[in-house]
């Protein structure tokens, strides 16, 4: 076996199991490649870590969903509003070692992770070999942090080790981070509940609390906003030490606390690995496979990232909802889009996890159900930005009967089917001219003056055929055939209203991008893009309607083709750049796929992880999208839907359609 992976292995192990004949098994690890400026995410439903730093391990900010801030809150190390680069900020939680009489921040020298969501980092002070490990178990409102020390020298070595909490402000998230007025206390937890240390923010009364236990090491001070922990070990050549740490978030100091308390008993019981363990038989349903190992670590990385950072649980009234991403690093993190949500990041749920599929169906036709359509909205629903969207309204339809289509469920569907009806009643509404729909908005949120556009359209006549088909399911053939009726009729009217000649620089007609009931206009928009339209089984790929459209696409003619580049596909006026959502999209084109595919692995992205755009002449992340939760998930179920290996049978039932809690 590797040596990295047996030092990996045992550095997972608890501090009592180097004794005679305990037997730990090999996680299944991989090496990450990451730039020194880059930040690691790991997380489950109650918190998110989206900034663990690459160069040092340090948690730079923390977070928990909150209904009554609707959106998120975020722990940090500054008592400034810094949305700036990772490496200039006070880290909330900072690992460190000293073996001098100064403490150091650690140099991490590498990276990997253990099925493709728990990172442990590799760093080195002499003799001295350092592992941290950075779990989430799926259960805990909590991170688990392990930190081992090998010394594999001659002599023995005396060490000083822990960590560094910095409660330097707290910050509400929709969008971007704005700091909250309130005091910040900190304190012991009561005497039952020893080595762990409160940090609680008050306004009339305490809102949120968080704890940082460490039940492996008795020394502890605090300095104004700084409470340091510190272990100190003598090693013997060959000796290994381990200690755990424990972040926990709560409503108020109790329950925070007493997340560390339950989590340190389940490790001194049961032992760190047997810990572990539990987490990683969780995951290891929710992981597949396409046989490639670069595909496979790009494909799960993003749908464990998906799952986790656009669904999650609010501390305070422990509700499942979406969003757009958890992490502060994208530009429109913590709020709530129909389309992100049912047609983004819900097939990633499908490939992955039905249950949880079965939780974000519940959202969007529930809480999220009342404003459907709308631009955009907090994650209790009420709307955050104003404006129709036809994608957005047929989303939640489109993804009902995918969920259906997989699991059979047909109860499920009748018991949502007010819901159906509302969603169908407000497209109806939007239909306009010559029996077309008009949207407010396009796919990339902005106001167009062609309200009928091509791709919405071909939208909506996929949701007609969709709420058909389940109607018919449920034995009401009369408003089946009715909606296949009015389906035929858009399929017509879009192919003879919205395909039209006089695109420069290419002879023949092919689908325009909109109109406004008397001019057309040609162009493009990568998340509503007109290469989507074979995926929507709308037409042919080899349709040569559907051909000049792709050529006129990707020819200078059109303004933002990036035709030419090494890594260029169509772009357009807001993302002028090499998307997510094109490279996705022409990963199910014939003609496309190898270049897509070799963008996509070329790539670094956010460390790993799916950001809006690539430079076309590099291949580079364009600084700005990154940490894109949702699209991490269209992205990945993409790649699964082309290249996954069947499941096994008699998988878990974390697999299954029944209903029930994870």
């Amino acid at each position: 076996m590797d040596s990295l992976l047996v030092l990996a292995t045992l550095a997972l192990a608890p501090q009592s199991s180097w004794c005679a004949g305990e037997q730990l098994v090999a996680p299944a690890s991989t090496a990450l490649k990451l730039q020194q400026s880059a930040v690691i995410a790991t997380g489950n439903d109650w918190i998110a870590l989206p900034e663990i730093r690459a160069s040092d391990g340090a948690i730079v900010s923390f977070n928990v969903l909150s209904m009554r801030d609707r959106g998120l809150l975020q722990v940090q190390g500054s008592p400034t509003n810094n949305s700036g680069p990772e490496q200039k900020r006070i880290p909330a939680v900072q690992p460190w070692v000293a073996t001098g009489p100064a403490s150091t921040g650690l140099q991490v020298s590498s990276w990997r992770l253990i099925d493709y969501w728990i990172p442990v980092a590799t760093a080195r002070s002499g003799s001295l070999r350092f592992r941290i490990t950075y779990a989430t178990p799926p259960h805990s409102r909590a991170a688990w942090i392990r930190i081992a020390v090998l010394n594999d020298g001659p002599v023995a070595r005396k060490v000083r080790f822990g960590l560094t909490a910095r409660w330097g402000g707290l910050a509400r998230v929709v969008y971007s981070p704005s700091m909250i007025i309130g005091q910040r206390l900190q304190s012991d937890a009561p005497p039952w509940i020893p080595r762990t240390h409160v940090f609680s923010f008050v306004e009339n009364e305490t809102v949120f609390a968080w704890a940082l236990g460490h039940p492996d090491c008795a020394h502890a001070r605090r300095v104004a906003d700084a409470y340091t922990v510190e272990c100190r070990r003598e090693l013997a050549p060959g000796q290994r030490t381990t200690a755990n740490f424990i972040v926990s978030v709560g409503l108020e100091e109790s329950s925070a606390a007493y997340q560390v308390r339950v989590l340190a008993a389940r490790l001194l019981h049961f032992g760190a690995a047997a810990v572990l363990g539990e987490e990683r038989a969780w995951l290891a349903p929710r992981l597949r496979t396409t046989g490639n190992p670069a595909l496979d670590e790009f494909m799960n990385r993003n749908l464990l990232f998906s799952s986790f950072f656009a669904w999650g649980r609010t501390y305070d009234t422990e509700q499942f909802v979406g969003v757009t991403s958890r992490s502060p690093r994208y530009y429109v993190s913590a709020a709530y889009w129909d389309r992100d949500a049912m047609l983004w990041s819900f097939p990633a749920l499908l490939d992955s996890d039905l249950r949880r599929a079965r939780r974000a169906l519940n959202v969007a036709l529930g809480m999220q159900l009342r404003d459907a359509g709308t631009h955009s909205r907090f994650i209790d629903g009420v709307t955050l930005e104003p404006g129709y969207e036809l994608d957005e309204n047929a989303a939640p339809i489109i993804a009902l009967a995918e969920y259906w289509r997989r699991t059979g469920d047909t109860a499920y569907v009748r018991r949502h089917r007010a819901a159906l009806g509302m969603l169908l009643a407000k497209l109806a509404r939007h239909r306009g001219r010559a029996g077309l729909y008009r949207t407010e908005q396009d796919s990339q949120d902005e106001n167009r003056r062609w309200s009928y556009e091509s791709y919405d359209n071909a939208l909506v006549w996929r949701a007609l055929r969709d709420a058909a088909a389940m109607y018919r399911a449920l034995g009401e053939s009369k408003v089946a055939n009715r909606l296949d009726v009015r389906a035929r009729h858009l399929h017509w009217t879009i192919m003879h209203r919205l395909v039209v000649s006089g695109a420069p620089g290419i002879r023949g007609a092919i689908f325009a991008f909109g109109w406004d009931g008397r001019h057309y206009e040609f162009d493009d928009v990568p998340p509503g893009s007109l290469l989507k339209l074979p995926a929507l089984g709308f037409i042919s790929q080899s349709n040569p309607l559907f051909r000049r459209t792709y050529q006129w696409l990707h020819s200078k003619s059109f303004k933002y083709s990036n035709a030419g580049e090494p890594y260029g596909l169509p772009g357009s006026y807001r993302l002028p750049e090499t998307t997510s959502w094109s490279i996705a999209d022409h990963l199910r084109l014939r003609v496309a796929r190898s270049k897509a595919l070799k963008i996509l692995l070329a790539s670094p992205w956010d460390g790993g992880i799916i950001s809006e755009q690539v430079d076309p002449k590099t291949d580079a992340t364009i600084p700005g999208g990154d940490a894109f939760a949702t699209a991490a998930g269209y992205v990945a179920a993409t790649v699964c839907d082309l290249y996954c290996r069947p499941r096994p049978s008699g998988r878990s039932n974390a697999l299954s359609s029944s209903s029930g809690t994870h």
